[in-house]
């Protein structure tokens, strides 16, 4: 294997490839707009943009309540909007052991190493959206504390 394919291996270019929430953000500002007041000489509410911490505070406690519902409750959870619906699925692994690769001893020697990990569960949890046809490339990537809720039922 040349170095070409070992850089493409050790790349981390996948942060080019997500959309952070700072630029969703900035693409959908002027659309968010919240009622404040009553105005009796136009005879509707007066409308205010939100700003960004208060769109990051929104979609935070959505995804808290989201992540409850799928660990802790087990729930099939329907997304707004017709994106779909979430659920965890538990499945059976189906080999003995996971193959890791050893970044740093990789970078120390100059090609992949790597090692056999036995598996120590008999079954994992998989995070499934079933989604519409117009969302089949929009992927849901599990975070951090989704992560820890997952790890917390196996035990």
């Amino acid at each position: 294997m040349d170095t070409i394919q070992q850089e493409r291996k050790f790349s981390r270019g996948h942060k080019d490839k997500y959309i952070s929430l700072r630029d969703i953000y900035t693409n959908v500002r002027r659309e968010l707009r919240i009622n404040t007041k009553w105005s009796r000489r136009k005879k509707k509410y007066r409308t205010k943009q939100i700003s960004y911490t208060v769109f990051y505070s929104i979609v935070k406690r959505f995804l808290e309540i989201l992540i409850r519902d799928l660990t802790e409750r087990f729930e099939l959870v329907h997304l707004p909007e017709k994106l779909g619906y979430l659920y965890l699925d538990k499945k059976e692994h189906r080999r003995p052991f996971h193959i890791r690769v050893d970044i740093k001893e990789s970078d120390k020697l100059g090609k992949i190493v790597k090692y056999k990990v036995p598996i120590l569960d008999d079954f994992y949890y998989k995070l499934v959206w079933k989604r519409p046809k117009n969302f089949s490339r929009c992927k849901i990537m599990p975070l951090a504390k989704f992560k820890t809720q997952i790890n917390k039922l196996k035990k």
